[in-house]
């Protein structure tokens, strides 16, 4: 499966999932797997492939900067969560966060956010993430087995993690705006990701 025909099924996932924020993960999570069980089991472990691939490229100190200011704070897991999220916002907003992560300053859902009126953790989808495996344990009864064939098929890369930037500093000068106390959180526990 290629990374296009993978956005097909993440956009039509998107789609059904409906507009609104409440629930995101949930209604992600549950169109994703309905999309995937239609699929022969090499095509969605080729999915899983993918999708995990488009979630590395989002594995940047900027990128977690950004997860930082939004969530006022952020783990590993939350940031795993983060940039799942951000697969699930489709492929627009996903180049539009490649090619800049401050550019989330212009998502309704991070204005929301900052306006207090949704959740912080709303961009956070751990179980949109986990749908390629939901769908392949309906598919064959097994959860085993999914590691074993997406192994195969994609080794699992060494991940360097979101604190291995060196003294690269990240100006997220829109997103720092929206959110000054994850700013001044940020100063305190990761100087060397400011600008």
């Amino acid at each position: 499966m290629d990374t296009a025909r993978c956005w097909e099924i993440v956009e039509a996932a998107r789609c059904e999932a409906g507009p609104g924020w409440p629930d995101l993960d949930d209604r992600l999570e549950n169109a994703l797997v309905e999309r995937l069980v239609e699929l022969p089991v090499p095509e969605l472990i080729a999915f899983e492939a993918r999708f995990a691939e488009l979630q590395r490229g989002l594995d940047r100190p900027d990128v977690y900067l950004a997860a930082y200011l939004i969530g006022h704070g952020c783990s590993d897991d939350t940031f795993t969560d983060f940039r799942a999220g951000l697969v699930g916002l489709g492929r627009d907003w996903y180049e539009r966060v490649m090619t800049d992560p401050d550019q989330l300053a212009d998502h309704p859902a991070v204005h929301a956010i900052a306006a207090g009126t949704i959740p912080r953790d709303t961009l956070m989808t751990e179980g949109f993430q986990f749908a390629p495996l939901e769908a392949y344990e309906r598919l064959t009864g097994d959860d085993e087995g999914f590691w074993t064939e997406l192994d195969a098929v994609s080794p699992p890369p060494s991940s360097p993690g979101p604190d291995n930037g060196g003294t690269a500093r990240c100006n997220l000068d829109r997103l720092a705006a929206l959110f000054p106390d994850s700013r001044a959180s940020l100063e305190r526990h990761h100087p060397h990701l400011t600008g």
